[in-house]
């Protein structure tokens, strides 16, 4: 308000007012009211001085001594006017001078006076206007008796968010707030009384009003869910005002994220999880085995997200040394989350309330980590971080660039729900040795004791024993399958002492399964040598010369 301003409009009103009372006195010459021509501009004069002193200036020592006189002779006479019925309070109205009392402190009268005007006490949840998360999983692994401990000891557990809360003012004593569940959507009222518990940190101290502070409180929370501040109010009971349009605090789940290997996984490359956590499968042979397998398999390791989508993650595969980063791009994931409960026993209002915070809800998903595991060697699978649509980020185990990757190599020890070692077992194969296919085929058995009655077909082993090797015997009339068994891949042979076609069919190692060659060995049996002799009778007539002679 420009008091200046006020002060000169009363002024010029009442002067308007007293010139046209004493005009009217002298003009309308009423008897025993008359007043001579000099008399009325004597008047008006006084007037415009005592106007001047009561309303323009209002320093003076004159303004100080008659003002309270005036302003009680006017009170007088507007409360007699306003007794008029119907019209009276119609031209008074709501006037400044109608007052109980006057008071003055006569000893502080002179003198230039400095008030303060003191603003409400503010108050502000969330004033940088920042998303929180909650890690559920070390909430529930908290002791009981730590999150009793906190309110009333003044500190809070390690899983406990806290969102700060801005007071300018006084000290508080209570501070409501308003909690929503994203599950529910239901809304509850909570108040803290014991404020001096609660962290607070000391922004500025005002000297100059007394006991006055901005200070931000911390106020611990343990739940997911919606906040806003309700009300905060001091000793005195006086509530402090909140700030206008403040948007709710949003508390979500923090982003988790392990690797699971899938229990349906193919099992056609002899897949299997060890012990220690770790999983071992056969070398996959060629891309045409992939496209035809691939439809069946819906791959060996999967990464299970849980938090606020949508989420992102970076995987890294260590590849026998080589470091690379997963693309992740068009993997749809396999929602887990459970069906939602039947909400027909539900009002509009609350399905309202439920698909306005559903958004926020956690949700968990699955992401199924394929690969051709065409190249032998070690596969390692680490999840470095995550992050979800609040922004939150997680790095996995904390390890950084060291730890699980080490330059090109992976740490050993157990696997973790962000770690994941595959051995890809390179496939064995069996054939027969050069010596074999380079000799004079078929090879021929003989019944004389004194000639080759068997063989022993030396073959060339690959893998990691012990082998077992298929191989079939074809005669012509029947087909007779065989397996042996070798411990070590030097001296193996197979004993041949029966004629047919020797057809080695596949290899078995240690681990798995692997193809053999297709070059066949013959063995024929060689028939007994045999003399016949035959003769013709001829005449003398046919032989020349004597008879008997030679």
């Amino acid at each position: 308000v420009d008091v200046g301003r006020t002060s000169f409009y009363l002024f010029v009103k009442w002067c308007l007012l007293d010139s046209a009372m004493w005009y009217g006195a002298w003009f309308l010459r009423i008897p025993r009211l008359s007043i001579l021509s000099h008399t009325m501009y004597a008047l008006i004069a006084l007037s415009v001085f005592i106007n001047l002193n009561l309303f323009y200036l209002t320093m003076s020592v004159l303004t100080l001594a008659v003002k309270p006189v005036a302003v009680s002779l006017a009170t007088g006479w507007l409360r007699s006017v306003k007794s008029i019925p119907w019209l009276g309070p119609r031209l008074v109205g709501d006037s400044d001078l109608l007052i109980d009392s006057f008071e003055l402190d006569e000893a502080h009268i002179l003198g230039r006076h400095t008030i303060h005007i003191l603003p409400h006490s503010l108050t502000h949840m969330n004033p940088q206007g920042r998303s929180f998360c909650i890690d559920e999983a070390q909430l529930r692994a908290e002791p009981w008796y730590q999150k009793y401990a906190s309110g009333l000891f003044g500190h809070s557990g390690q899983s406990q968010t806290l969102i700060p809360i801005l007071i300018n003012g006084t000290h508080p004593d209570s501070i409501s707030y308003a909690y929503t569940s994203f599950e529910t959507g239901q809304r509850q009222l909570r108040t803290i009384k014991n404020t001096g518990a609660l962290q607070m940190e000391t922004n500025a101290v005002y000297p100059t009003l007394g006991n006055w502070v901005m200070a931000t409180y911390y106020l611990p929370v343990s739940e997911v869910g919606a906040y806003e501040i309700f009300s905060v109010k001091d000793r005195k009971g006086l509530e402090f005002r909140t700030a206008t349009q403040a948007p709710p605090t949003i508390v979500v789940t923090c982003p988790q994220a392990q690797l699971q290997w899938l229990d349906n996984a193919h099992t056609g490359d002899n897949f299997v999880v060890g012990s220690d956590g770790h999983a071992s499968i056969c070398q996959r042979i060629d891309q045409d085995h992939m496209a035809e397998s691939r439809s069946t398999d819906d791959g060996l390791l999967q990464v299970v997200v849980e938090g606020y989508e949508p989420i992102e993650m970076t995987v890294v595969r260590l590849v026998n040394g080589h470091r690379e980063v997963i693309s992740l791009d068009g993997i749809q994931p396999q929602s887990m989350e459970a069906q939602p409960t039947h909400i027909e026993t539900l009002n509009a209002t609350q399905i309202a309330a439920i698909e306005k915070w559903s958004r926020f809800k956690t949700r968990k998903s699955a992401y199924t980590l394929s690969d051709t595991f065409l190249r032998p060697g070690e596969y390692v699978y680490k999840l470095e971080s995550i992050r979800d649509a609040a922004n939150h980020s997680v790095v996995m185990s904390g390890l950084g660039g060291k730890g699980i990757f080490d330059g090109n190599k992976a740490a050993e020890g157990k696997a973790t729900s962000y770690m994941a070692r595959i051995q890809v077992h390179r496939r064995p194969s069996a054939g027969w040795a050069d010596a074999l296919l380079n000799a004079e085929l078929p090879l021929r058995l003989s019944d004389d004791r004194a000639r080759k009655s068997d063989y022993a077909l030396p073959l060339t082993l690959s893998g990691t024993g012990p082998w077992t090797v298929n191989y079939i015997i074809d005669n012509g009339d029947e087909v007779t399958q065989e397996s042996k068994t070798f411990s070590k891949a030097t001296d193996s042979t197979i004993d041949a002492w029966r004629p047919g076609t020797y057809h080695l069919l596949d290899v078995d190692d240690k681990f798995c399964g692997g193809q053999a060659s297709r070059a066949n060995i013959t063995l024929v049996q060689a028939p007994k040598p045999a003399a016949n002799v035959s003769s013709t009778p001829i005449t003398a007539h046919e032989c020349g010369g004597e008879i008997g002679a030679l």
